[in-house]
């Protein structure tokens, strides 16, 4: 049986029932600009470490703060196991606030069951979707673009107002003087 080389979790149910291996999707980071986030796949296993097939796995996104849907709504989504006890989501969608959160994943199998988290971080960049970290070209330039162009307007404005190098002339001072006082009749 091939399992992804990336580092798995073992999670074992209170009882001893059924063993969660996280196959995929554990310290992953999600892209909420793009709205990419990475695969969640899960295996499950029985006391013997052999797949179970056709069990019944939960994953249960959190209701509120840094997470995101399945399939455009919805908090869960139900799968089940295949014949290598491998379950996986699809159409999972991180929200727009970046950080830390849990998934928690739930396997059943007649009288049989286990619960695993997965643990993700929705980012506002720097992921391909795959949980590996990007580093991007991309925005390094657009920061040095954003950062030049605020030079260029600020040498405008200075130009328009007054920035040139020759000082300005000061104005001419008004005097009032009094003129000779004179008392006479009325007028």
């Amino acid at each position: 049986m091939a399992l992804s080389c990336q580092a798995q979790q073992v999670v074992q149910g209170p009882g001893g029932d059924l063993k969660i291996v996280v196959v995929q999707g554990e310290g992953a980071l999600n892209n909420i600009r793009t709205r990419s986030a990475a695969p969640l796949i899960v295996e499950v296993r029985d006391t013997s470490d052999k797949p179970v097939i056709g069990a019944e796995v939960v994953f249960q996104l959190p209701p509120a703060g840094p997470g995101g849907v399945f399939n455009g709504w919805m908090r869960t989504q139900t799968a089940r196991t295949n014949t290598e006890g491998r379950a996986e989501t699809n159409g999972f969608t991180p929200n727009d606030e970046a950080g830390r959160f849990n998934i928690k994943v739930t396997a059943t199998s007649g009288n049989k069951s286990s619960s695993a988290i997965i643990s993700q971080t929705n980012t506002p960049s720097g992921t391909g979707g795959n949980g590996k970290q990007v580093k991007s070209k991309h925005n390094l330039l657009t920061v040095v673009l954003l950062v030049g162009a605020a030079g260029l307007a600020g040498g405008i404005v200075a130009a328009t107002r007054g920035g040139s190098s020759t000082p300005p002339t000061p104005p001419t001072p008004i005097t009032v003087t009094a003129g000779p006082i004179t008392i006479g009749g009325p007028r």
